[in-house]
């Protein structure tokens, strides 16, 4: 068994990396965990909806918007709902805010 003692640091700019590196990723991740719990908007503010046939984001954005950019409104939607692509599959149930 060796004693402690006997481990000899070596190259500390390497430890000194190490160190930094893992700062880096516990102030990444608190940064990320608080980041996505804040939200502009508030929970329980959503309708729900089913695409119906022909609906398109421009379409539900001109009869929701009320006011509202509809550039906007549409990017909150496609934030909200994830939306990997701004085609409406009918029968998809989509929140709106």
């Amino acid at each position: 068994m060796q004693k402690l003692s006997a481990y000899e640091l070596t190259d500390p700019r390497r430890f000194a990396r190490a160190i930094v590196i893992l700062m880096l990723a516990v102030v990444l991740s608190v940064v990320g965990i608080t980041g996505s719990v804040a939200t502009d908007s508030e929970p329980g503010n959503l309708t729900y909806i089913t695409v119906s046939q022909g609906d398109s984001l421009w379409s539900l954005a001109e009869a929701h918007a009320k006011g509202q950019d509809p550039r906007d409104w549409i990017a909150e939607v496609v934030m909200t709902n994830a939306l990997q692509s701004s085609d409406l599959i009918p029968g998809q149930q989509i929140a709106l805010p």
